[in-house]
């Protein structure tokens, strides 16, 4: 893995972010299906379908790659079982199994047909299973989250020729599907190409296009509460933020937190043109978070590292990790790009109150912390795994030398202060 960036940004904590680019993709593919998933305990990145970059009808396909994260390899699997191809699905992961749900196909004549299906994908043995139960609904470009590692809930979305306000929520334990609340009749919360998850008992969506002229792009914050008691009863409501305007961006968690990455501010077709005729659409630089205490959307500091969109999906492992492949850069190019980023919340306030220091960073041999009193250290590796743990009085020093290069959280622990850092181990 090759170091690109290291940098700061700062809201009221401190977001320390770095990043990595990975292996290149087998092809360029955009609008893909995309989830994480295990192969005997290695986490892996999922693509399933999308558009090749001629950006044409034909060029949507169904084929379907996983990459190895302990390897930095991608391989072609077996593509998808059915159709000739399709966009606008969405690809979730449930106890370990992921489940590729609508999208549509493209002919050659213009028309446009959404599909009902339900593949059903097993990484361990890299085989699919028999598809799952159809959709009582068919929908595309919607919103696609999972509540507890048991159902998938599909929000909204696109259905053959309108945007439809249909909550439909399948249970991959009984291959049943039940009907939600739906969402309000209003273009305040129907949208397609919109993007979102669940914290807790909440379920966040933003942006994405509403039904008028040329399909504008929508400035709301929805949420909807989930009744633990009956996941089928959800309470919804509404905020207009202009921090909302994404259209077909990547939704997960930062600590807890709704985190979105890239997408554009105005919305497109497939071939990334502006429905409202203004020309090629240009991806945004930025991600978004939502503050659960304050209740605010905070945008980060403009980066050209998230400058992609038409994502349908980020692979998210512990510790924060967010893996992206494919999707379309400047110029509505068709991406093959795969790179990795890292967040940690670090509170600033600790930091100085404990007057900790860590030195030197980056470094290639040793680190050094300093503080007052006794504290303990611990330092992982990228995948979360424990390295290296030592107990201190006031300075100590870690010994990296048997370390390679790459991407390192150091975790210190002082009285009732739990601070993380990120390290670089540059040899």
């Amino acid at each position: 893995m090759r170091i690109l960036i290291f940098i700061l940004s700062l809201f009221n904590f401190c977001n320390v972010n770095a990043q990595f680019i990975l292996a290149d993709m087998p092809e360029a593919v955009s609008n893909n299906a995309v989830t994480g998933a295990y192969v005997n305990g290695v986490p892996h990145v999922y693509s399933f379908s999308g558009i090749d970059s001629t950006k044409q009808w034909n060029g949507i396909h169904k084929r379907a790659f996983r990459y190895n994260t302990e390897t930095d390899s991608w391989e072609t699997i077996a593509e998808l079982p059915s159709g000739t191809g399709r966009i606008a699905a969405g690809a979730s992961t449930v106890k370990n199994k992921i489940y590729i749900i609508g999208g549509y196909e493209v002919f050659a004549n213009g028309n446009e047909r959404t599909l009902d299906e339900v593949h059903i994908y097993n990484p361990e043995t890299n085989e699919y299973e028999p598809n799952g139960k159809p959709m009582p609904v068919p929908v595309d470009d919607h919103v696609q989250v999972v509540w507890k590692d048991s159902l998938i809930i599909c929000v909204t979305g696109w259905s053959q020729n309108t945007n439809v306000r249909d909550v439909q929520i399948y249970n991959p334990t009984t291959d049943e599907w039940s009907i939600g609340t739906s969402v309000p009749n209003s273009s305040t919360f129907k949208a397609f190409g919109a993007s979102g998850i669940i914290s807790e008992d909440t379920l966040y969506y933003i942006g994405g296009a509403r039904i008028g002229s040329s399909f504008p792009a929508s400035t709301f914050l929805r949420k909807g509460y989930i009744n633990p008691n009956d996941p089928t009863d959800i309470t919804w409501s509404a905020e207009s933020n202009p921090l909302s305007i994404r259209y077909r961006s990547a939704a997960s968690l930062l600590d807890n937190k709704p985190i979105w990455f890239g997408g554009s501010k105005t919305t497109y077709n497939y071939d990334g043109i502006a429905y409202n005729n203004s020309g090629g659409v240009e991806p945004t630089e930025s991600f978004i978070t939502y503050d659960l205490v304050s209740g605010k959307l905070n945008e980060s500091l403009p980066n050209s590292f998230y400058a992609q969109m038409d994502y349908r999906g980020v692979a998210t492992f512990p510790r924060n990790f967010y893996y992206f492949c494919g999707g379309m850069e400047s110029g509505q190019k068709v991406s093959k790009k795969t790179f990795v980023s890292n967040i940690l919340t670090v509170n600033t306030n600790d930091f100085s109150k404990e007057k900790i220091e860590v030195y030197p960073n980056p470094t290639s041999s040793v680190l050094n912390v300093k503080t007052k009193g006794k504290f303990k250290t611990e330092l992982y590796d990228f995948y979360g795994g424990l390295i290296i743990k030592n107990e201190f009085l006031e300075r100590g020093t870690i010994y990296l030398s048997k370390l390679v290069s790459g991407l390192y959280i150091l975790k210190i622990t002082k009285h009732d202060a739990v601070i993380d850092s990120q390290i670089i181990i540059v040899k």
